[in-house]
C-alpha cells in the first residue's frame, strides 16, 4: 500500500513539474512569486492611488501573468473596494489561484485562464507586470496603444521600454529588486 501511495505522489509531482516546464517553454515566462516586501509596497502604492482617484465605479486592477495569485489575493483582501483580475495561462498556477480564492471567499477577485496578449487592459486603472525583459518591448507597445490616460503601471524588476519613462523607481534589498512606476500619458 505504501508503495502505491509513493508512486501516486511521484506521478503527481511529475505532472505538476511537467506543467510548469511546458508553460515556461510555451510562453517564455517562468512562474516566480513577487517578493513579500515588494508585494507590500505594491499594495501601499495601489491604496494611495485609490484614495487619490475616487471614482463612481470600483477601481480596477489587472495583473498580467498572476501566477499562483499571492499578489492579487493580498491586494483584494487589503482593498475590498477594488476589483482585481489576474490573468494566467499556466494551468497549475491558475488552478492554485482559483482554489485559494474560492477557499478564502475573496469576492472582489477573479482569475482568467487565457493569453493576455489577446486581452485588452483598456478599462483598468492599474496594471501590474512581472514578466521577463525579452517580452517588455512587445508589452510596452501593447500598453501604450491600449491603456487609457493616467493608468498606473507597476513593473516588477523588468522596466517597460519603447518610450515609457518611470516617474519613480524603487529599490528593495537584499536582492536589489526594482519596482518601476509609470503613468500612461494623455
Amino acid at each position: 500500500m505504501l508503495y502505491v501511495i509513493v508512486l501516486i505522489l511521484l506521478l503527481l509531482f511529475f505532472v505538476i513539474a511537467a506543467s510548469y516546464e511546458y508553460y515556461e517553454w510555451k510562453t517564455g515566462v517562468a512562474t516566480f512569486p513577487t517578493m513579500p516586501n515588494v508585494r507590500k509596497k505594491i499594495v501601499e502604492i495601489l491604496k494611495e492611488d485609490v484614495v487619490k482617484r475616487p471614482m463612481a465605479r470600483p477601481y480596477r486592477i489587472l495583473d498580467l501573468g498572476s501566477g499562483s495569485g499571492q499578489l492579487t489575493q493580498r491586494i483584494a483582501r487589503t482593498l475590498p473596494e477594488v476589483h482585481v483580475i489576474g490573468i494566467e495561462i499556466a494551468l497549475i498556477p491558475w488552478l492554485r489561484s482559483v482554489l485559494r480564492q474560492r477557499l478564502f471567499g475573496i469576492k472582489n477577485l477573479e482569475y482568467k485562464r487565457l493569453d493576455f496578449w489577446a486581452y485588452s487592459p483598456a478599462e483598468f486603472d492599474a496594471v501590474i507586470t512581472y514578466l521577463p525583459g525579452k517580452l517588455m518591448d512587445r508589452l510596452s507597445e501593447k500598453l501604450h496603444q491600449e491603456l487609457k490616460p493616467d493608468t498606473l503601471v507597476l513593473a516588477n524588476i523588468f522596466p517597460l521600454r519603447a518610450g515609457w519613462e518611470p516617474h519613480e523607481t524603487l529599490s528593495f534589498l537584499p536582492f536589489k529588486t526594482k519596482l518601476f512606476l509609470y503613468r500612461q500619458k494623455a
